[in-house]
């Protein structure tokens, strides 16, 4: 019984470890690999606990059973496990005196829940300035392909839009008129500054040439509803190689309150994309 407990024990503190480097580092390892994974950590230092070798070697094939063999994503995954562990261990020893107080049934609950409390605190710390430091780099210089011309334009990412083409589904950005007046053809121009977004939606106004690749999307705002045109683009590529999702654009005369000077407010899709070029780690 006692080693059945000891094993537990190790076992639940590996998955709370494991867990926070699971979500820390964004692998986004399986729950029964990351149990599987404690477990193969937990059993030999059970057996052999006096032996450094023996827990390195459990260290290593406890990790890289939860994040997988390539060296670089273990690399990483295996320092935020490291840290982990020391924070968990530490608070475990602070409150070593409580644990051993109680009755033996409940400790391996007592560990568990000290180990997953202190972890919990810890992420959403780490977590929470991870998305701070995010949020000042969704900013950025892009490149967007319409009307037969590549327009230079910086761009902000607002988590708050959500807005998509009803019948595809594809997202919609909002982009300032100013910013790309002098490449809009004429006749679009035009029936785009005649537009009444109060009014009755309809195309029949625009060209023929380009109603292919326009969209009728319905907006709700504090002010209430409204109807706009979203002109489907070629291509638009943010930072060097973040390329977004076939989608819409709506043209907006008011871009006194588009952020940090910015000239295109994009879709929250297009974080997918800054982190894609920033290097999302996944396990190999």
């Amino acid at each position: 019984m006692y080693g059945e407990l000891i094993v537990g024990v190790n076992m639940l503190f590996n998955y709370a470890v494991l867990s926070f480097a699971n979500k820390v580092g964004n692998v986004q390892a399986a729950r029964r690999r990351l149990l599987f994974a404690a477990f193969a950590g937990a059993l030999p230092v059970a057996i052999f606990p006096s032996s450094v070798a023996v827990v390195i070697a459990s260290f290593v094939c406890m990790t890289i059973c939860a994040f997988g063999k390539n060296f670089e994503p273990w690399k990483k995954s295996a320092l935020m496990v490291l840290i982990g562990a020391a924070f968990a261990g530490g608070v475990l020893t602070a409150f070593q005196f409580r644990i051993q107080a109680i009755g033996t049934s409940l400790t391996v609950l007592t560990y568990a829940v000290v180990a997953y409390v202190a972890l919990y605190f810890m992420k959403k710390k780490w977590l929470d300035v991870r998305t701070f430091r995010r949020l000042s780099t969704l900013r950025a210089s892009s490149t967007l392909s319409i009307w037969d011309a590549d327009i230079e334009l910086e761009v902000y990412v607002d988590s708050g839009n959500s807005c998509t083409e009803p019948l595809s589904g594809a997202p919609v950005h909002f982009l300032s008129f100013k910013a790309v007046e002098a490449h809009i053809p004429a006749d679009l121009s035009e029936a785009l500054l005649a537009w009444d977004p109060q009014g009755t939606p309809s195309m029949a106004a625009f060209p023929s040439a380009y109603q292919k690749s326009l969209r009728l999307i319905r907006l709700m705002t504090v002010q209430g509803q409204s109807w706009a045109v979203g002109l489907k683009f070629d291509q638009w590529t943010v930072g060097k190689s973040g390329r977004l999702e076939p989608g819409y654009v709506v043209l907006t005369k008011n871009d006194r309150r588009y952020p940090d000077g910015a000239q295109a407010i994009l879709h929250v899709s297009a974080m997918e994309s800054i982190n894609q070029e920033g290097g999302t780690v996944h396990v190999a």
